[in-house]
């Protein structure tokens, strides 16, 4: 593998160009276009930067998708899920047949409530096999990552030769890849903690206290595996990196936007508000509504993702929904 190439100039798709490329790695980030290009690169007296790094001689910034993508090993997508599927068709008809595709998208495809890797599949399939699509995903905060923190995460493939390949490409003295061959899994514990997040964020906003959030993440799981495994996850990948480890970190997290959003709802801010307060995509709102309409095909019984649907589109009072969680009848644990 000698060239991947992100597309998605966001924190998470700058983060990952910024430290492949300090590794010697041939990186292209690709910008929608030339103003774009520009507005990613700052120039100053000691070079280029990117969010504040100098800009390694191994990494470019471009907007030419006919002269970049043909040329390239493997495709990263770092977009905000409700736009992978126009991403994708943008660079289909420039893909080779051996380009291997990863998903850094984390989220559910509303309507049709796909995984990104199924919404990659639909529109690649014609040039590309399934099992060289597949997802990253794990407790990342992009913020820690560029700050050289030590993180570990999981690449997920069908086909596990092709994992290690691309686990191999990404290693790094801070970043640890593991692979995983539950592609489904990998994804909705990815998708589905942030859900959890936003009532996290809105637990310590209301001061609920530590016993009640450590609860509600222990409950979040459960909810998180129960839609999972409905779908043909593999229980055990739930109490992985991919599950609890980004659970965690995206619930405790002040760096989490889907924390932050929740914290903000417990100050009594509308939603829109609240997006206003925050720089960046809060996938957690669109996931939910993919969560709950599969909960409801299904038929699970899942109270946390049904109250925190309640609250962000049936306008239903939070404090109210917390009393009825509290309220609901009692049961064995598991």
């Amino acid at each position: 593998m000698n060239r991947s190439t992100i597309i998605g100039s966001g924190s998470w798709g700058t983060t990952l160009g910024l430290l492949l490329s300090s590794q010697g790695k041939n990186v292209t980030i690709l910008t929608r276009n030339i103003r774009d290009e520009n507005r990613l690169i700052t120039p100053s007296k000691t070079g280029r930067h990117i969010a504040g790094n100098k800009i390694p001689s191994s990494l470019t910034v471009s907007s030419d998708y006919e002269r970049i993508i043909p040329n390239t090993d493997l495709v990263i997508f770092a977009v905000p899920s409700p736009t992978l599927r126009n991403n994708t068709k943008h660079i289909t008809k420039y893909l080779k047949s051996s380009t291997i595709i990863l998903s850094a998208t984390k989220g559910l495809e509303n309507i049709t409530n796909k995984t990104m890797t199924d919404v990659i599949v639909d529109e690649s399939d014609s040039i590309i096999n399934k099992g060289q699509v597949g997802a990253i995903s794990g407790p990342n905060l992009s913020g820690e990552i560029l700050e050289g923190k030590l993180a570990l995460t999981t690449v997920a493939f069908t086909d596990l030769s092709t994992a290690k390949t691309v686990q191999k490409y990404l290693n790094s003295p801070t970043l640890r890849p593991y692979t995983s061959t539950d592609l489904i899994g990998v994804q909705y514990g990815g998708a589905l903690k942030n859900i959890i997040a936003i009532a996290s964020g809105f637990a310590d906003g209301s001061n609920l206290g530590n016993n009640a959030k450590a609860s509600l993440i222990t409950r979040g799981l459960n909810e998180i595996k129960t839609l999972g495994m409905s779908q043909g996850a593999r229980e055990e990948t739930f109490y992985g990196l991919s599950g609890i480890g980004d659970l965690i970190t995206t619930c405790y997290s002040k760096l989490s936007r889907n924390y932050r959003f929740g914290n903000h709802l417990a100050k009594g801010l509308n939603i829109e508000r609240c997006l206003e307060d925050i720089s960046g995509t809060v996938e957690g709102l669109n996931t939910t509504t993919s969560a709950y309409s599969i909960m409801q095909k299904n038929k699970l019984e899942l109270p946390i993702i049904s109250s925190i649907y309640k609250v962000l589109y049936e306008d239903f009072p939070p404090n109210q929904l917390v009393m009825d969680l509290m309220a609901r009848n009692l049961r064995e644990e598991l």
